[in-house]
C-alpha cells in the first residue's frame, strides 16, 4: 500500500481501482449538489467547511478529468485509427446520455409538470431540450415546461451535464494531436502541454476548443492526466506522495501557487487510490459512474420537489440510491451492450480488406 512505483509498472500489472474511484467521484457530485438543490437547508459541504477553497462537486469533476485524460491518451495510442478512437468515444458518451435526455423529457416531464400533459408535450421546449443538449455545444438547455419551478433551485433539470461539452472537446484535442503523431512522442507532448498551460494562464479565451471560461479548469486537469500517461515511465505514485503534496497544498493555500499545488495533490490522490488501494472487489460489479453522474441531479430535483423540512436537508441521502439504481440499469441495459460495438469499425475494415485481397488474387 505504501510502496512507490512508476505508473508504467502499475499499467503493466493490469490491476486498478478506477471503477470505484469514478463511482465515488460521481457520488461526491450528488453530495456536493445537496446544499444548492436543498436551498441551503442541507449540511455544509465538508471541503468548504475545511477551508480548502473548493467544494466536493468541483473536486469530483477534477478527478473525472484527470482520470479521463490519462485513460483517453492511452485509448488513442492503443487503437489503429482515429476513426476507431472517435467511434469508441461516441459509444461511451451518447447512448446513455440520449436515454437520459429522452426519459427526462418524455417520462419525468409528463409525470412532474404542472401543465396539462397534452400542453406539455406540445411545447417546442420539450423537443428543444433533447435536441439542443445532444449538440453538446456552448449553450445547453436546462429547463422543461412546468418542471421543478417551485423547487429551491428552480427550473434546472440536469445541472451536471455542463461538463460534457468540455469532455467532448478534450477527445477532439487528443484525436487532433494523435493524428499528427505528436501524442506518441513524449517530448513533443510535454512541449505542447507547457505551451497550452502558458496560454491558459495568459490568454485563456484563446485556447483552441475551449470556448468557455468554465472549461479552462477542466482542460487543465485533463491535460494533467495526459501528462501522467505520456510520462508514465518515470512518474511515481503512492500514498506518501499524496500526503506530501496535500501538506504542501495546505501550507500554500493562501498563495497564488495554491491552485497548482492543489491540482498536483489531487492528481497524486487519483493514482494512489487507483493503484495503491488493495481492495478491488468493486471491479466485479460494473462501471456505474457515468450513469450516476447523469442521473444524480435529476433525482435530487425529484426528491426536492417531494420533500420539505428535515427531509429536504437529506436530499443527497435520498437521491443517491435512486440515482444508483438508474445507473445500474443504464450500465447493464445500455452502456455495456453498446460498448460491444466498439470493435465494429476494425472488423468492417478487415472484412473489406480481406474481400479486396480475394478479388485481387482472383484477377
Amino acid at each position: 500500500m505504501f510502496r512507490s512505483r512508476t505508473l508504467a509498472d502499475a499499467l503493466e500489472s493490469g490491476k486498478d481501482n478506477f471503477l470505484l474511484l469514478r463511482f465515488l467521484a460521481a457520488a461526491m457530485v450528488v453530495y456536493g449538489h445537496g446544499p444548492a438543490i436543498a436551498g441551503g437547508h442541507a449540511w455544509p459541504d465538508l471541503f468548504s467547511w475545511l477551508s480548502w477553497g473548493t467544494y466536493s462537486g468541483d473536486i469530483a469533476v477534477n478527478i473525472f478529468f484527470v482520470t479521463s485524460g490519462y485513460m483517453i491518451a492511452g485509448s488513442y495510442l492503443r487503437r489503429a485509427h482515429v476513426f476507431d478512437f472517435l467511434w469508441a468515444r461516441v459509444l461511451r458518451i451518447y447512448p446513455a446520455y440520449l436515454i437520459c435526455l429522452l426519459v427526462s423529457a418524455y417520462l419525468l416531464g409528463p409525470w412532474l409538470t404542472v401543465l396539462p400533459v397534452r400542453t406539455y408535450l406540445g411545447d417546442h421546449a420539450v423537443l428543444h431540450y433533447v435536441s439542443k443538449n445532444l449538440e453538446l455545444g456552448k449553450g445547453l438547455a436546462w429547463s422543461l415546461p412546468g418542471i421543478f419551478g417551485d423547487n429551491p433551485l428552480p427550473d434546472i433539470v440536469n445541472g451536471s451535464i455542463w461538463t460534457l461539452p468540455a469532455e467532448i472537446r478534450m477527445y477532439l484535442w487528443v484525436a487532433a494531436v494523435g493524428c499528427v503523431g505528436v501524442l506518441a512522442r513524449r517530448s513533443l507532448v510535454n512541449v505542447l502541454l507547457l505551451a497550452l498551460l502558458t496560454l491558459g494562464m495568459l490568454a485563456p479565451d484563446r485556447l483552441p476548443l475551449v470556448p468557455l471560461a468554465s472549461h479552462v479548469r477542466l482542460a487543465g486537469y485533463f491535460a494533467l492526466g495526459v501528462f501522467c500517461f505520456v510520462n508514465r515511465t518515470w512518474l511515481r505514485y503512492g500514498w506518501w506522495w499524496f500526503a506530501l503534496a496535500t501538506v504542501l497544498a495546505w501550507l500554500l493555500r493562501s498563495t497564488m501557487l495554491y491552485p497548482f499545488v492543489f491540482a498536483l495533490a489531487l492528481t497524486a490522490f487519483v493514482f494512489a487510490f487507483a493503484y495503491a488501494t488493495p481492495w478491488r472487489g468493486f471491479n466485479r460489479l460494473g462501471d456505474y459512474s457515468y450513469g450516476l453522474y447523469l442521473w444524480g441531479f435529476p433525482m435530487q430535483q425529484v426528491v426536492a420537489s417531494h420533500t420539505s423540512g428535515w427531509a429536504l436537508s437529506c436530499n443527497a441521502v435520498f437521491a443517491l440510491p435512486l440515482a444508483t439504481l438508474l445507473a445500474v440499469v443504464s450500465w447493464h441495459g445500455i452502456e455495456k451492450p453498446i460498448l460491444r460495438l466498439k470493435s465494429w469499425p476494425t472488423r468492417l475494415y478487415r472484412r473489406l480488406r480481406s474481400r479486396n485481397t480475394t478479388v485481387l488474387a482472383g484477377e
